[in-house]
């Protein structure tokens, strides 16, 4: 492509995204403009099937949908910033206490070998796992060094405790990486990494896996009455009961918007769908009031599917029956829980 037809369709995608931002009354943003502009580009299918999945559903999309839309889809770029900027400081670190042991009152080429090793195994492809696992080896070869009498010296102290405030630092954005902000319950990300590993373990060893999707019902009329802040009032709710109702393994997500997703391993059709039935009733009797007036919201309803999966389907297919089961539901008269149909294999 010519540089000027370049700059013309990036031209126009500019316009398209802020004429879009005004068709849906979003602030512009760098945020909302960033996604926005994805989203007419098409550079990002995924992307594009959500955000018209979103619009489907209601003939809108809230600034709340966008800001979402927006941690699902580009915080894996703030998260390798974060895993670069981790693993400058362990370089650092590592330079530093090996330094300490060269220049100490004692020494043993274990030590020194063990730490060069480490260094040379800091590499930019290493994952957050692998960075956990090579702060942990840090920790481990130093309290040995400090407990053996190796250095015994205020400066190798004051090493491992850097290290360990990075093991930490390290934990705390991998759990904020998984979390939803506004619930505190799994997000999308963390959702779609447990799924597939369930997945290939149902597929490898025979475990049955059961999904529960569920969707508050006419969301977009409590938001339209009461505003969004009532509206996040009642997802925090919902989020807090069907967080008491599960045990073990199971997760609960929070799968976007007013959606929720559960996975449960080692669990039947017939108990996934006794479950979602328990929640539905929980959610339907929970009599729900704004914080500010004491105002009763009314009854809250959800709409729920259930599936099992079946190996060798996939995970594709999987999701996109319980999905349906959920659209099913909703047919239904909404507030009612629907089994999937079965895959087409």
């Amino acid at each position: 492509m010519k540089h000027s037809e370049h700059e013309e369709r990036t031209a126009e995608w500019m316009r398209l995204a802020l004429s879009k931002m005004k068709q849906y009354e979003i602030p512009p943003t760098p945020v909302n403009y960033a996604l926005w502009f994805e989203y007419v580009s098409g550079t990002n299918l995924a992307l594009v099937e959500a955000v018209d999945s979103e619009i489907e559903l209601t003939g809108k999309i809230t600034e709340q949908q966008v800001r979402l839309l927006h941690e699902q889809f580009f915080d894996d770029d703030k998260d390798r910033a974060a895993m670069f900027e981790m693993r400058q400081e362990l370089a650092r670190l590592l330079k530093q206490t090996l330094n300490y042991i060269y220049t100490g009152v004692t020494t043993t080429d274990r030590s020194n070998s063990h730490l060069q090793s480490m260094l040379t195994r800091l590499q930019p492809d290493l994952n957050r796992q692998q960075l956990h696992t090579l702060i942990e080896e840090v920790l481990i070869e130093t309290r040995l060094a400090v407990s053996s009498g190796e250095l015994l010296n205020e400066q190798l102290n004051g090493a491992m405790v850097e290290v360990a405030a990075l093991k930490k630092e390290l934990s705390d954005s991998r759990r904020e990486s998984i979390t939803d902000s506004l619930t505190g319950l799994a997000n999308r990300k963390h959702f779609d990494e447990l799924i597939s590993e369930m997945i290939r373990d149902a597929d490898q060893n025979g475990i049955d896996v059961s999904v529960i999707f569920c969707d508050v019902d006419m969301f977009s009329v409590i938001n339209e009455k009461h505003g969004q802040l009532v509206g996040d009032q009642v997802l925090r709710v919902i989020a807090e009961l069907m967080r008491k109702s599960l045990k073990g393994r199971d997760l609960v997500a929070r799968y976007g918007g007013e959606e929720f997703a559960v996975i449960l391993p080692n669990t039947s059709m017939q108990n996934a769908r006794q479950l979602a039935e328990s929640i539905r009733q929980d959610i339907a009797g929970k009599r729900i009031q704004r914080k500010d007036t004491r105002e009763p919201l009314g009854t809250i309803t959800m709409s729920f599917g259930v599936a099992r999966y079946v190996p060798g389907e996939g995970v594709d297919s999987f999701l996109q029956r319980v999905d349906r089961a959920v659209y099913l539901a909703k047919r239904s008269g909404r507030n009612n829980v629907s089994d999937a149909p079965p895959p087409i294999i």
